[in-house]
């Protein structure tokens, strides 16, 4: 369930090296192209200062991936990093305990033989009984109950290391008088308990009790046994004397009281550092007990037969769980599901979303330079010189980018980390109260910066390949290249008279590529998806499978529509209507179960669906969002229509009303690309304002006070994990923001002369600002109506299915729609006012 950022079969330290020797290589070819022919790193650097404006935009885009990158490394191994410290303050010094069913000479004979091993410093016997005991207290009167009893020998110091109260004092538990007991510090914040109140204690199933004195209050929780401590729980303890508790038991039963655990220290300087010596006792313990170490661990741990816990490093390190939402939590909150489950879903689909960003500006970037490097091709430059030229181009936005997007995204994790610290806990089994710390690895920062490097190279290597392959004359003349239609007899022909291996593998990629847009290579891949799934049990590949197959079917129906000589708009239409009513029907059926289980607190059917529930999970997302994207992007004229309708009885828009809508619908892959990027965000921040702050905030009955308290917490909990899934997303604004800034400003180059025959027929400049500013606006509009409808259906289908009545928080999504509106006209406004002001007489003799 942790949202893990490294590779199956790598170790992160393997994965960062590895990622940095590649990095490193490609970074190495850059640099010796550049020394090898000046010339082009000459032109790459002269078009980073020459170019601000489409300088800044590179450099924005760049800065976000950077710093989402960050915090997305940096999250987790700060979550990681507090888990940890956690877990080895509660476990102090201890490496390996034993429980079980243990006699008293049974105790005496393995401490000895445990003693003797050469690995071993130290090792103890205390009683402990999880849930075992209650107490009142007599300054409050208040009662309470499942507490954990220890019975701490007076050697308890040397194998656990010093206890020390919440003034940080260090306490010794062979000081402990008979009537002294210490209570651990989710006990005494439980009842507000101070040092010096008096105890009444009760061992469960006994009558009698026995009179104590709280001596002082840990700093923190003891947990010696591996279910407590891998449960990340908060632990009401109570440490008194083992001499008092058996003598205690001794007259209430009649009846001696054994120790149940051993306590063992290795030699070593202790914390994570033992990890050395840890196998060889374990090993010893092994054989000596007759049974293997326990890795999973059970709460409470069971003392009916004998379990050896591997505490250092096993336990330790196996942070499966977040320290927000704790295997407890995620059982019975839905909050702490959707913290568990959507952060690592939400972190899959901003990353697409970066990527999308990246290569939606280095079309943008390759389209501006269209011209330029048409021209440089007719002088003599060859088309790995153009590629190497933008290759030199994106890698300095990227250097100039990685360290301050890197510095900033450190920022934002501490932001991050704050908020965390303000969530309430939900029980004694929360693991809220864990304290977080700011920390980053050096694995993270640099696997951050070769990621990111990489990325951008890779991207812009491939927009190079398809901008340096343009007409030349075509490019000079910033005309679009003539479609190419290429025929299945002409590509078999050039691959059986290929005379080269090179040209024979390209025409069998062309081959392959033909195959694939049209739909049978496609339908072969998605049928092989499925028998792989159903071979496999694996659901969320057989939901792969059937949408490619849907995916296949459209395109086939496109090539066959073309084939019967039906007109070419028609057929694009049946085919992405066809694709876009599939994915959106079988998303919505198929996902029905994955959000219901998400968003309420059912119980899977059975233990491994959590597991496997991540991938069904970012499927079950995306799935119906891009399948009405496709519909709604594939009949946008109806919309576009409808709007010019209304924003036509406008006085001042009335001019612009059609031609803000046809410029978007004319280039409908980069308008989808910036509808499906903030669709995405906003479906995402819909879906969990609608289903936190609408259905999933309970109701007190305020006659029952401790219910109601309860009730609150719970809204108080869920209300913090929202915040922070919210304000996780809003990067994801910011993409969609800016990828629509980006269409923009290059709307502003491609309609120059558009633009000036508007200027010479009378529009005002301000007419054509406000152009630029409808067109984000009817971006900004498609995008809303996509989100908010579907997740308002999908969240009144989990309110119909847990009885609750769907409500719709208007204040949060009125404050989400004009944000969104706000950060779209931010990012629009500079290409807006470059646009007005353009010249009329020099935009008609532009060329």
């Amino acid at each position: 369930m942790n949202m893990s950022l490294t590779l199956p079969g790598f170790s992160p330290t393997t994965q960062t090296l590895l990622l940095a020797v590649v990095v490193g290589g490609a970074v190495l070819i850059i640099v010796g192209l550049s020394i090898n022919t000046p010339l082009l790193w000459r032109m790459g650097m002269r078009n980073i200062l020459r170019h601000r404006a489409q300088t800044l935009i590179m450099l924005c885009g760049l800065l976000l991936s950077f710093i989402f990158l960050t915090a997305t490394f940096g999250l987790q191994d700060s979550l990681t990093h507090s888990v940890e410290a956690d877990r080895l303050t509660k476990v102090g010094d201890v490496d390996e305990s034993v429980t079980g069913p243990f006699t008293q000479n049974q105790v005496e004979s393995a401490l000895t033989q445990i003693r003797q091993q050469a690995a071993v410093r130290a090792a103890t016997a205390l009683y402990l009984n999880p849930l075992g005991a209650s107490f009142r207290s007599q300054r409050t009167g208040v009662t309470q109950t499942n507490q954990y009893i220890l019975g701490v020998p007076p050697d308890f110091d040397q194998v656990y290391g010093a206890l020390r109260d919440s003034q940080g004092q260090a306490i010794s538990s062979a000081g402990l008088r008979a009537d002294e007991v210490l209570l651990s510090h989710s006990a005494a914040k439980s009842l507000d308990l101070k040092p010096g109140d008096q105890l009444q204690i009760k061992l469960n199933e006994q009558k009698e009790t026995f009179n104590a004195t709280v001596r002082a209050v840990l700093s923190n929780d003891v947990a010696v046994t591996g279910g407590e401590l891998g449960f990340d729980g908060s632990y009401p303890e109570m440490l008194l004397p083992l001499a008092t508790l058996q003598q205690f038991y001794l007259q209430s039963t009649h009846q001696s009281l054994p120790p149940n655990t051993i306590c063992i220290k290795n030699i070593g300087p202790g914390a994570m550092n033992d990890r050395i010596t840890d196998q060889t006792v374990l090993t010893f313990l092994e054989g000596r007990f007759h049974t293997s170490a326990d890795t999973r661990g059970t709460i409470p741990t069971p003392y009916d037969r004998t379990i050896i816990h591997a505490l250092k490093p096993t336990q330790v390190e196996g942070t499966n769980w977040s320290p927000l939402a704790g295997k407890g939590d995620f059982l019975s909150t839905s909050a702490a599901r959707q913290f568990t489950l959507l952060l690592p879903a939400f972190t899959g689909l901003l990353v697409s979303a970066g990527m999308l960003l990246l290569v939606l500006l280095c079309l943008s970037l390759a389209a501006d330079r269209r011209m330029e490097l048409g021209i440089a091709r007719a002088v003599g430059l060859q088309r790995r010189h153009l590629v190497q030229t933008l290759l030199i181009e994106c890698f300095g936005y990227s250097l100039l980018a990685a360290v301050p997007g890197v510095l900033l995204g450190i920022g934002v994790l501490g932001l991050e980390l704050l908020t965390f610290s303000n969530i309430p806990a939900q029980s004694f089994v929360s693991s809220a109260e864990i304290p977080l710390h700011l920390w980053i690895s050096w694995q993270s920062v640099l696997s951050v910066l070769c990621f990111g490097l990489l990325t951008t190279l890779i991207v812009t290597w491939l927009t190079a390949i398809w901008i340096s392959h343009s007409n030349i004359v075509t490019a000079i003349r910033n005309l679009d290249d003539l479609p190419v239609h290429a025929n299945f007899k002409d590509l078999l022909s050039e691959l059986r008279t290929a005379p080269t291996v090179a040209r024979r593998v390209v025409a069998c990629g062309r081959l392959l590529w033909e195959l694939l847009v049209r739909g049978p290579l496609c339908l072969l891949v998605g049928y092989l998806l499925l028998r792989q799934g159903q071979t496999l049990s694996t659901d969320w590949l057989e939901h792969l499978s059937v949408a490619v197959l849907i995916v296949g079917a459209g395109l086939l129906l496109t090539w066959l529509s073309t084939a019967i000589r039906l007109p070419v708009t028609l057929c694009r239409w049946l085919g992405g209507t066809l694709i876009g009513l599939a994915w959106l029907a079988y998303g919505l059926q198929t996902g029905a179960g994955t959000i219901l289980l998400v968003f309420t607190t059912t119980q899977p059917q059975n233990g491994s669906e959590f597991q496997d529930i991540m991938l069904s999970l970012l499927l079950s997302l995306l799935l119906p969002l891009i399948g009405i994207v496709v519909l709604v992007m594939n009949n946008g004229d109806g919309l576009a229509t409808a709007l010019h309708l209304i924003i036509r009885q406008v006085r001042g828009l009335a001019p612009i009303s059609r031609p803000s809508m046809a410029y978007p619908l004319t280039f409908r892959f980069r308008t989808g690309v910036a509808v499906s990027l903030l669709s995405l965000v906003l479906f995402l921040i819909t879906l969990i304002i609608t289903a936190n702050l609408g259905i999933g905030q309970q109701v007190a009955n305020t006659s029952q006070q401790s219910t109601a308290q309860l009730i609150a917490t719970q809204n108080a909990y869920t209300l913090s994990i929202t915040r922070f899934l919210v304000a996780h997303l809003v990067i994801g604004v910011l993409f969609g923001a800016l990828s629509i800034g980006v269409i923009a400003s290059r709307a502003v180059v491609e309609r120059r002369q558009q633009i000036g025959m508007l200027r010479a027929l009378g529009f005002s400049r301000a007419l054509v600002r406000r152009s630029f500013l409808l067109e984000a606006s009817f971006i900004v509009t498609l995008s809303l109506v996509i989100s908010t409808t579907l997740s308002w259906w999908l969240v009144s289908q989990v309110a119909h299915a847990t009885s609750k009545e769907f409500l719709i928080p208007v204040l949060p999504t009125l404050c989400l729609v004009l944000g969104c509106y706000l950060m779209s006209f931010i990012c629009t406004f500079i290409p807006a006012q470059q646009a007005s002001g353009i010249l009329p007489a020099e935009a008609l003799r532009y060329e």
